[in-house]
């Protein structure tokens, strides 16, 4: 490995990242196929409206299921860690989350040390967990619609497409950090060669850093 980068994600979290990724877009455009005539014009690009019924469906399953089952058959330690990780706080990731607007927008903010997981991409992680069980809850309600009460049904509707709403927002600034924010934006390589730069993991995940290099020293 090139000495000025460091190993911050294995192939199967990268893989599960972008499967995770792909089956949620694609949930997004067959789902305004689903949701309103005035997207049918998508609906060439999955060979018809019931088509993209279909796909949304199966893309429903992946996005669910597909990326959690990678992870227990691959990498089952990286999943507990990932786990581990978004759901230890403390003191320093509240102390991180009052200064983290100020970096989105460009200011200069005073943020304390962070481990593997900063605690914006903790928050991250946990609404896609939170949010994803949601749209999963939801979907297959109705998808099963016919052995649901009428009652249960009616609310999944709007429920499922205010938590897909949701899902887009938090998606769309998790994008904007990862590929067009000039403090964050190395972070991408990280899903895409495994590495970032050390000066980056230096300054945005100096806990981890340093247990890492720790670590590396101890060999």
């Amino acid at each position: 490995m090139n000495n000025d980068r460091i190993k911050r994600f294995s192939l199967i979290e990268r893989i599960s990242h972008w499967m995770h990724t792909a089956s949620f877009f694609t949930l997004v455009l067959t789902g305004l196929i689903v949701l309103s005539p005035n997207f049918h014009f998508l609906a060439s690009l999955f060979g018809g409206v019931q088509e993209a019924r279909i796909v949304h469906r199966i893309a429903g399953v992946v996005f669910s299921f597909g990326t959690l089952l990678l992870f227990i058959i691959g990498d089952n330690p990286a999943f507990i860690r990932w786990i581990k990780d978004i759901t230890s706080w403390g003191k320093v990731d509240v102390e991180f989350l009052k200064e983290f607007p100020k970096e989105i927008l460009g200011g200069h903010a005073n943020l304390p040390e962070q481990g593997r997981f900063n605690s914006g991409e903790k928050v991250n992680s946990l609404l896609i967990l939170i949010d994803g069980g949601i749209l999963t809850i939801t979907g297959f309600m109705m998808w099963y619609a016919d052995s649901i009460p009428l009652g249960l049904i009616r609310w999944a509707y709007p429920v499922h497409d205010l938590a897909a709403f949701i899902m887009m927002a938090v998606i769309l600034v998790h994008m904007y950090l990862g590929l067009v924010h000039p403090g964050s934006k190395e972070a991408i390589n990280g899903m895409l060669s495994g590495t970032v730069s050390r000066s980056f993991a230096k300054a945005h995940h100096a806990k981890w850093y340093r247990e890492v290099t720790q670590k590396e020293k101890s060999k």
